[in-house]
């Protein structure tokens, strides 16, 4: 939570340790920083997340049942993953992946799968004419998550809206307007 309130490049280790009740030396037995200990959540919660969008792009399910349940899947995993994904969506992600780093390069390479994942559906849902648009697939595909990950701006876990209705309103949403009419 203390990314989340105080940003990424904000955070010290300091407080780390203190809202998980520990000091900064128990912090540092377990990981070498703040880095470490955010990549390792963030890269667990977006391994999920591209192994689900790629669960649901080789169903043999209608595309719009799959896209369904990849909002649904996304915006649960916010809530599971919360406030860490959120935090990573939110920070310049181009600076935290593209650092040359080997995670750099492992992020890059599983946002690459996620968008390939979606982009698939919702191309698949076009050739099939289960959705109509005459737009660049990958623009559609791009809005659709870009709409999903916004949220991290101001949704709340916690809030009057749960994710499952969240994921209703986003589904309904799209899958309306690329419905035949």
């Amino acid at each position: 939570m203390v990314f989340k309130e105080k940003g990424f490049a904000a955070t010290t280790v300091d407080d780390i340790g203190r809202r998980a009740k520990m000091d900064r030396a128990t912090v540092y037995y377990y990981f070498r920083g703040k880095k470490e200990l955010f990549r390792e959540m963030v890269n667990e919660a977006t391994s999920e997340n591209v192994h689900m969008a790629e669960r649901m792009a080789s169903l043999s399910s209608p595309p719009r049942e799959r896209l369904r349940g990849l909002i649904e899947g996304l915006l649960q995993s916010y809530v599971k993953h919360y406030p860490y994904l959120y935090v990573y969506v939110q920070e310049d992600m181009v600076r935290l992946i593209k650092d040359g780093s080997s995670w750099g390069k492992q992020m890059i390479a599983l946002n690459h799968r996620f968008d390939h994942a979606v982009f698939k559906i919702v191309q698949e849902g076009l050739i099939s004419g289960d959705f109509v648009s005459e737009r660049d697939p990958r623009l559609l595909a791009a809005g659709i998550m870009g709409m999903c990950n916004w949220t991290h701006r101001w949704f709340d876990p916690n809030g009057q809206v749960s994710s499952a209705e969240l994921a209703k309103v986003f589904a309904d949403l799209v899958l309306d307007g690329l419905l035949p009419r």
